[in-house]
């Protein structure tokens, strides 16, 4: 730790006498020099030409994003040193997940595996977090990624490493094929089909369970999945949705079967007796809701089949069925 509080004291000096806005790039430069290796996670080129200082954060998106381009800048020769500045503060969990980081037997390791969603087992140990995050505040780090080139100069946010790469004047060379970040998740495409929620579904951005549920999809839910993945056996259903992608067990899941429906005129149907509105022309499917007497909806689909003739109608995206029997024209 001592070389943070070297640096932390000299920081302070400049402060002391200059807004943290009036930090030259010598200074800049000096400050993030001066953090030894081992208050640091880094990533290593082959060449070791150059180097960058990341302030970085687990939970930011453009941090993930900058770290997927790690192979890249180490394949062209820049060392990426990683300074943690957990943006949600000391305590937060944002902070405890980068305490599990350094902890664990690899932290290079954990830390990729961590920026991808996985959850980590909690750990503790004597760790640079708290030192870091007061270093960073120090040196006005308002936003994550930020990176300082070992120039001096700055970069506020998120760059590609072409982009980098071409600011520092270092030419881009490919990484090498296997050195994902973030492998790819080999989904095969399928045509988009219906299912419904029957238990509570947990959405992963990989078809894994140890990563971090990103939400949960309750029972009687309707919703269109279009990729299909086995893993050990097991089978997951996905969609994309926002450049993400998003996965849960098929065993959460009921296809809906496609029904051939004839389009009609438009039309206000009231119900003469209590019925249901059901996710498919039948009455052993999922009813979806109540439809009491006199209640009316306006329907615009027909179905006859050998359950009879059904009206229907199509709401966001979802379409819902009535026995024709049970309805009459307003």
């Amino acid at each position: 730790m001592k070389s943070i509080i070297a640096v932390t004291f000299s920081l302070f000096s400049i402060l002391f006498t200059s807004p943290s806005w009036a930090l030259s790039a010598v200074e800049y430069k000096n400050l993030t020099d001066g953090i030894s290796s081992d208050e640091m996670i880094v990533y290593e080129s082959t060449g070791k030409l150059r180097h960058i200082t990341v302030f970085t954060d687990i939970d930011c998106g453009y941090c993930r994003k900058l770290h997927s381009e790690v192979p890249a800048l180490n394949a062209s020769g820049v060392d990426v040193r990683y300074v943690a500045y957990p943006r949600a503060g000391i305590g937060s969990d944002s902070f405890k997940k980068y305490v599990s980081v350094y902890c664990a037997d690899n932290p290079k390791k954990a830390l990729t595996s961590a920026k991808m969603g996985m959850l980590l087992k909690p750990a503790d140990c004597k760790n640079p977090v708290e030192e870091n995050y007061q270093f960073g505040n120090r040196l006005a780090v308002k936003g994550t990624p930020m990176i300082v080139i070992d120039d001096g100069s700055v970069v506020s946010g998120y760059l590609s490493a072409r982009k980098l790469l071409r600011r520092m004047k270092v030419g881009y060379v490919s990484p090498p094929k296997g050195s994902e970040m973030f492998p790819k998740v080999a989904a095969t495409r399928i045509s988009p089909e219906q299912y419904l929620i029957i238990n509570e579904a947990h959405l992963y951005t990989r078809p894994d369970t140890r990563m971090q549920s990103m939400g949960t999809m309750q029972p009687d839910v309707v919703h269109k999945f279009s990729l299909e993945i086995e893993i050990d056996g097991e089978r997951w259903l996905g969609f994309r949705k926002g450049g993400s992608q998003y996965y849960t067990q098929a065993n959460n899941l009921r296809l809906i079967p496609s029904v051939a429906t004839q389009s009609i005129k438009s039309k206000k149907y009231a119900a003469v007796r209590p019925t249901a509105l059901y996710i498919s022309p039948d009455k052993s499917a999922k009813k979806m809701a109540d439809m009491p007497a006199r209640s009316y909806f306006r329907f615009n689909l027909e179905v006859r089949n050998e359950n009879g003739r059904w009206l229907g109608f199509s709401r966001n995206g979802i379409k819902y069925y009535a026995p024709a029997t049970d309805l009459e024209e307003i």
